[in-house]
């Protein structure tokens, strides 16, 4: 396992392989408890961590949806119709209340102690 984290904002991609977490439109505050967890990991692959916001465009961020095996949320965003495709998706989890959209996800993280459970979880799926 190599230990090291790689982020990659719009309009850029990378081509190594890893773990690929994507980051949808996070508070700085949610920004800073995932890159806590990471530092919590007792040991991580390279992980790719895609970091997207709404201001950037719309078509990277469905791109990187497909290659990534985690997707990480705020559902508190502004952009309703982002928010509702991704809670949709099985790999979806999420910061905030989801509101209407709660019956179509129910993965909330809640807690720091939360998230590296799922990251460890999601770590040892990966590369089986």
């Amino acid at each position: 396992m190599s230990d090291k984290v790689i982020l990659v904002t719009p309009p850029d991609d990378i081509l190594v392989d890893g773990l690929r977490i994507l980051l949808i439109d996070l508070t700085q505050e949610q920004t800073q408890l995932v890159s806590e967890v990471f530092t919590k990991l007792k040991s991580i692959p390279t992980i790719v961590t895609y970091v997207w916001n709404s201001i950037n465009e719309t078509e990277w961020l469905l791109d990187k949806k497909i290659k990534s095996d985690l997707i990480i949320f705020n559902a508190n965003s502004e952009n309703d119709v982002i928010i509702g495709y991704m809670a949709a998706q099985p790999n979806s989890y999420y910061f905030g209340e989801l509101k209407n959209l709660k019956i179509a996800n129910n993965s909330a993280i809640y807690s720091a102690e939360e998230l590296l459970i799922l990251m460890e979880k999601t770590i040892s799926k990966y590369g089986r």
